[in-house]
């Protein structure tokens, strides 16, 4: 039985699979906004897709903590700096 459900689930998926994919996670994002309300979905995928880039920049080998303290640096006044 679970072996039929799952062959009927992967050969949904074979034709349009970005189309459905899309559709579901919208559905998904649907539901989530109508259950928590839009700024706390917003403000969770916002945090989602800043943890997701700082996490790509670590995995190239960047040296992402450097930079931000370089920044730092420089927009500080001359007085703060060592």
């Amino acid at each position: 039985m679970w072996e039929e459900v799952k062959a009927k689930i992967l050969s949904f998926f074979e034709v349009r699979r970005a189309r459905k994919i899309g559709f579901l996670f919208g559905l998904i994002f649907g539901i989530i906004i109508l259950i928590f309300g839009p700024f706390q979905t917003f403000f969770t995928v916002f945090c989602g897709v800043i943890g997701l880039y700082i996490g790509s920049r670590f995995d190239e080998g960047d040296d992402l903590v450097g930079r931000t303290l370089k920044l730092i640096e420089e927009a500080l006044p001359k007085r703060f700096q060592r």
